[in-house]
């Protein structure tokens, strides 16, 4: 964490996300979050009277991606099939089955590199 001039601090999405507050600060926003929005005094922020100079998407990161995979319809119905076996649904069943295969393959790959060394 770094500081800068007067009372503001900068810090990662990390920090953040970890700092514990002090029990004044719990109790300010605890008050704030009680009032109404036209009795929070925002005073001292600048006006925003322009989108200008904004970054789209800058801090959104989708947790996941979707994307559109052709597969063999022999094997849509084995995971259709096995899921059901398993109770879950079968995107659901291929995702969890894609995910271990690209486990064990980068352990694989992993333990081939280090015996390359």
């Amino acid at each position: 964490m770094k500081k800068a001039s007067g009372d503001v601090v900068s810090m990662t999405m990390d920090e953040v996300r970890k700092r514990k507050l002090p029990k004044s600060e719990k109790e300010h926003l605890a008050r704030l979050a009680g009032l109404p929005d036209d009795q929070i005094d925002t005073g001292d922020l600048p006006e925003l009277t322009t989108f200008a100079n904004g970054a789209r998407g800058r801090f959104y990161r989708p947790v996941t991606q979707s994307v559109t995979i052709r597969l063999n319809a022999p094997d849509i119905n084995a995971a259709k099939q096995l899921s059901k076996l398993k109770g879950l649904p079968y995107q659901t069943y291929m995702k969890s089955l894609l995910h271990d295969a690209l486990v064990r393959e980068a352990k694989l790959a992993s333990g081939s590199q280090n015996r390359k060394s």
